[in-house]
């Protein structure tokens, strides 16, 4: 996977990260679980992709 196709996901995953650590310091948890489920979400296609193209 290039480094092209995988620069805004992590951007995304870090935005949501981000999101999720303000949620918590404002005791919003609910709010920061679903954050936190979002950039997990991003990588764990992530992952899938990767196994897809390099299978072990």
């Amino acid at each position: 996977m290039s480094y092209q196709k995988i620069k805004p996901l992590r951007r995304q995953i870090e935005r949501h990260i981000n999101r999720a650590m303000h949620h918590l310091r404002a005791d919003h948890s609910a709010a920061a679980y679903c954050e936190f489920q979002h950039a997990f979400g991003i990588l764990a296609g992530l992952i899938v992709d990767s196994d897809k193209e390099n299978p072990l």
